[in-house]
């Protein structure tokens, strides 16, 4: 797990922030993606897409992920990204935000180390 600091931008976690900065990508993505399955034709009978989608798809995920990395100013593990996304936000939201706050956490106590 190769977490690499750039220049953390506060000394304690800011939850806060983190949450809003991962909800306005996955709504900015969630817009995206509506624009783009009403343009695209529906097989007879379908009004969503296939059943094995999953809510977040992985390539939404690292965009999260690389929102949150510029906010905070470290990067983070591609490990972060699960196989095939998440079943739906609360799961993306909730499962970031604690494997961001666990990386942060080394990451300030690294740099807390060096400092000393």
């Amino acid at each position: 797990m190769a977490i690499t600091l750039t220049a953390p931008k506060a000394a304690v976690f800011p939850a806060a922030e983190v949450e809003k900065s991962i909800r306005e990508v996955l709504a900015q993505q969630a817009a995206d993606q509506a624009v783009l399955r009403a343009s695209a034709p529906n097989s007879p009978g379908s009004t969503v897409g296939p059943s094995w989608e999953p809510e977040i798809d992985s390539l939404v995920a690292v965009e999260v992920i690389c929102a949150v990395e510029e906010l905070l100013g470290i990067k983070l593990p591609a490990t972060f990204s699960p196989r095939g996304g998440y079943d739906s936000v609360e799961a993306c939201v909730n499962d970031l935000m604690s494997e961001t706050k666990l990386a942060w956490t080394e990451v300030t106590k690294e740099k807390q180390t060096n400092d000393q």
